[in-house]
C-alpha cells in the first residue's frame, strides 16, 4: 500500500487507511488530491501500532479485514482515550441498515468504495476539520496562560501515562521538579513584572531541554516540572544539571542572575506510582532548597518490590 513521502504542511489533516484492499490506492490517491498526508496500513493489529506514530486526524476502516476484524478494531476504537474518528468503508451497497449499524459502532459513516469515493473524502474533509479545532480547543485548556508550558492537569496526565508506559513495555521514566528561587524577593524588589519575566525565563529553559515526547508543566506559581520519557536516573540528573545551569547562565535585564533549585526522581529506581514518583521527587526538591538552592538532588533509591 502506498504511503507518502511528502513533508507535513502546516496544519495539514492525517489520514490513515487500515485495509486489506489493493484498490485503496484509487481513494488514497482521492484524498491526497485534497492535500491529505495519507498513512496506510494492512490489518487491524497494524493500525493500533501505527495511531502514536502517525497521530491521525481520521482513520478510514475496510470493512474486510483479516486477522483483528474490523468489528473488533472499531470497539478498541471506541475504547481507545485518543478520540480519533473512523470511517467505513466496504465493497457493499450502502443501505440504511448498513448506515444504522455502522453509527452503532462508533463510526462517524459507511461508504461503498469505489462508488462513494466523492462522498469518503467529502465526510473526511469534515472529520478533519472537527479534530482539528478540538485538538486545538484543547492544547489551550491544557496551557498554563503566562508560559504557554503544560498546565497541572496535563502534566497529571502525562505522568500517569509515562508509569503505565513503565508497566507495559518497562521503559524508564524521569522527574524533574524546580522551583524558582526567591521568587517573592524578586517580586518584593522589582515588582510582579520582573517576577513574570523570571518565571518566563525559566519556561523558555524548559521548552528548549525538552524533547517531542517529554512534558515541560508550570504547576502554579514558581513551581515547575520536566516529565522525561524513557529517561533514567543518570541521564535525568545530568538533564537537571543541564536547566540549572541554563537558567543561572544568563542574566536578565534589571534583575540579574536568577536560580532553580531542583528534585530527580525516576521510575521504577526511586518509585513505582505516579503518586510515589512525584512524592520522591518532591523530597528531593525540598532537600535541594534546605542545601542553600541552585542545586540538583536525586531522590533516594528504593526496594524494586515496594509499589
Amino acid at each position: 500500500m502506498k504511503t507518502t513521502s511528502r513533508a507535513p504542511l502546516r496544519d495539514q489533516g492525517r489520514v490513515l487507511l487500515v485495509t486489506d484492499d489493493r484498490a485503496s490506492t484509487v481513494y488514497s490517491a482521492a484524498l491526497e488530491s485534497e492535500n491529505f498526508l495519507v498513512a496506510g496500513v494492512v490489518g487491524g493489529m497494524a493500525a493500533l501500532v501505527a495511531l502514536r506514530r502517525t497521530r491521525p486526524h481520521v482513520l478510514i476502516v475496510h470493512t474486510n479485514l483479516r486477522g483483528i476484524g474490523a468489528d473488533k478494531l472499531t470497539r478498541m476504537l471506541v475504547r481507545a482515550p485518543h478520540n480519533i474518528p473512523f470511517i467505513l468503508v466496504g465493497a457493499e451497497s450502502t443501505t440504511t441498515e448498513r448506515r444504522t449499524a455502522a453509527l452503532a459502532s462508533g463510526a462517524f459513516d459507511y461508504f461503498q468504495i469505489p462508488a462513494e469515493q466523492s462522498l469518503l473524502v467529502e465526510r473526511t474533509k469534515q472529520l478533519v476539520e472537527l479534530k482539528q479545532t478540538l485538538d486545538s480547543l484543547r492544547a489551550e485548556a491544557d496551557l498554563d496562560y503566562l508560559t504557554e508550558l503544560a498546565n497541572r492537569r496535563r502534566f497529571c496526565s502525562a505522568l500517569g501515562q509515562e508509569v503505565e508506559r513503565w508497566r507495559r513495555y518497562n521503559l524508564p521514566c524521569a522527574l524533574l521538579l524546580a522551583d524558582l528561587d526567591h521568587l517573592k524577593l524578586i517580586n518584593d524588589r522589582y515588582g510582579h513584572t520582573a517576577g513574570d519575566i523570571a518565571i518566563r525565563h525559566v519556561a523558555n529553559a524548559l521548552k528548549e531541554f525538552s524533547r517531542d515526547n517529554d512534558t515541560a508543566a508550570r504547576l502554579g506559581g514558581e513551581e515547575f516540572a520536566l516529565l522525561l520519557a524513557g529517561t533514567d536516573d543518570e541521564r535525568a540528573l545530568a538533564a537537571a544539571e543541564r536547566l540549572r545551569e541554563a537558567v543561572a547562565g544568563e542574566r536578565l535585564e534589571e534583575i540579574g542572575t536568577v536560580t532553580i533549585s531542583l528534585g530527580v526522581a525516576s521510575c521504577p529506581v526511586h518509585a513505582t506510582s505516579e503518586r510515589a514518583l512525584y512524592a520522591a521527587s518532591d523530597a528531593a526538591l525540598y532537600r535541594a532548597k534546605g542545601a542553600g538552592r541552585n542545586c540538583s538532588i536525586v531522590a533516594a533509591a528504593i526496594n524494586r518490590a515496594q509499589k
